[in-house]
This record gives structure tokens, sequence and C-alpha cells, in this order.
């Protein structure tokens, strides 16, 4: 069986085509589109120019995906964004009428427990805390003897807290603190409890990209996989305290079209580290979609 997943995300939209074999997801091709829906939100509502650019994304994928007489079945689904606006049924019914594809709506507590699934793919993560940051959602999950103990579905995410709390183009030391108080205030309202955590399990793009600064930051080669918490933090500040035109240069060499969400990304992911006494991060190369395909389509748990 071939599969083709859509993943309909608060920043990007993914397409990820894979083939079982001998039980096991084989990832054939991947595409991305920067569609940053999150920004096209307005009083609770994804605008008409918001709604003409995911359909033009998934019209085009949808094309990509025809054009493999292979592929068995398509999966599209939503994450924060698509989930949270007001208008979502006509969004769905919309897309349904004209593209023929059936979205389905993934859960905060949903999204968390595939994004464990998809981790555990390519990362250890039999206890710990994981997280995966979202362009509008962040999902944490508390893991022990390699099963969820606990997971929430935090309302911020590299994109929504760069439109929420950043006032240039790059985030400075008052927007850094706004999206920390945040992140801990958000911890609060969903009651998850402080507890010291030695790994965190980093799942998704942000986490990805924080990676690849992370290497570049410190002269590190391409498999190195993992992150000092502690340098991590310390990297974080120094590029903060950079000149704008500094940050620019180092993103764009780095991870261009994360111009704007990298800096915000990456302050969330420290905070969580900070707030569960962290001392290492591992950076998994599979995630969300990889759960989605093992947990639904293949029946793994």
């Amino acid at each position: 069986m071939i599969y083709a997943i859509m993943d309909i995300g608060s920043n990007t939209v993914r397409l990820s085509v894979y083939k079982e074999k001998n039980g096991e997801a084989v990832n054939l091709f991947s595409e991305k589109e920067q569609v940053s829906l999150k920004s096209y939100v307005k009083d609770g509502r994804l605008t008409e120019k918001g709604i003409k650019r995911l359909f033009s994304t998934l019209a085009n994928f949808k094309e990509v995906v025809d054009n493999f007489d292979d592929i068995d079945e398509v999966h599209p689904f939503a994450t924060a964004t698509v989930r949270d606006v007001a208008n979502r049924s006509d969004i769905l019914a919309l897309i349904k009428d004209k593209l023929d594809l059936d979205i389905e709506i993934l859960s905060g507590e949903e999204e968390a427990q595939l994004a464990f699934v998809g981790a555990a793919v390519s990362t250890d993560v039999k206890e710990g805390v994981l997280c995966d940051i979202g362009g509008g959602s962040t999902e944490v999950v508390l893991i022990d003897q390699g099963k969820v103990i606990k997971s929430s579905s935090l309302s911020i995410g590299s994109l929504s807290a760069f439109n929420d709390y950043v006032e240039g183009l790059f985030v400075d030391k008052a927007s850094r603190k706004k999206i920390e108080n945040r992140v801990v205030q958000l911890f609060d309202d969903t009651s998850m409890y402080r507890e010291d955590f030695n790994v965190l399990s980093a799942v998704g793009g942000s986490a990805r990209a924080a990676l690849m600064v992370y290497r570049e930051y410190y002269g590190l080669t391409d498999d190195v996989r993992s992150m000092d918490a502690a340098d991590f933090q310390a990297m974080v500040k120094d590029i903060i305290k950079k000149s704008d035109k500094k940050k620019m240069r180092l993103i764009l060499d780095i991870k261009p079209d994360r111009i704007h969400t990298l800096l915000p990304g990456m302050i969330i992911m420290n905070e969580i580290c900070k707030f569960f006494s962290v001392e290492k991060i591992n950076v998994s190369q599979t995630g969300v979609r990889e759960g989605y395909v093992y947990s639904k389509l293949l029946g793994r748990s």
C-alpha cells in the first residue's frame, strides 16, 4: 500500500508519500508549501484570502498525487488553525466539494499522541518529555516506561508567537520575555505539573530548524542529532542580543523559509526545557505524519 498524507498546519502544508514495506512506512517523497494560515485568521475566522491560499496549495498537492497511479489512499488532516476557526465547517465543505478531499481534524490530544508514536520511529522516547512546536500550537507529552502519562496542547506556536508578541521582523529581549511568560501561563492553565526530566524529545520542523542553527553556531557536523540544553539556552540568548542584520544573515544562511518563526519557536522550546529542567534535547527526524501512518493506517500504537 502507498499512502499520501497531507498535513495542514498553521504555518506550512506538507505532502508526504509513504510505502508500506514489511510493516514499516518508507517515505518516498515529500513536498511543503509555506502558507502561514494563522496569519489569515481575523475575528476567529479564516479570511477569504486564507481559504484561497489553502485551496490553491491543496489543489496543487492533489494534482501531484493524481499523477501517481500507484497511490492507494489519500489522507489529509488539519491541526491548530483549521481546528480552531469558527468557519471550519465551511472550509471542509468547500475542499470536499471542489477537490473531493475529506480533511480530518486532529484534536490537540490526538496530535500529541501521534507525535509520540512518530517520534518513537527514529528516537528513543521511553521516558522524558516530548514537544511538537507547530505554527499555532505546541503539543507537550510526558512519557514514562514508553507510555504517555499526560499530554497538553498549548495554544502557542512559532507563527502565533510571532504574530502576537513580535513587533518587528525579529525577536528582541522584550518580545522574548512576553513569549516566555505566555508559555509559563499556558502551563499553569493546563495544570501541567512541573517535574524534572533529563531528556526532551523534540518533534517537527521548528525543532529540526533549531538543530540546524545549533550545529552551525557550535561548528558541529550534520550527523549530530542532540543538543545540550544549557548550550541551547546560551545560544538563544546570544542570538537575540545580536543586531537584526546579523540575525537575518544567520537565518537566511541556514533556514530562510523560517525567517520570522525560527526564533519564536526556539524560545518556546527553551522555555519548555527550563520548565522541566531538561539537560539534553534529542531531535527526532520523524513526527506527526509518521505517527499518523503507523497509528491510524498500520495499526501500531
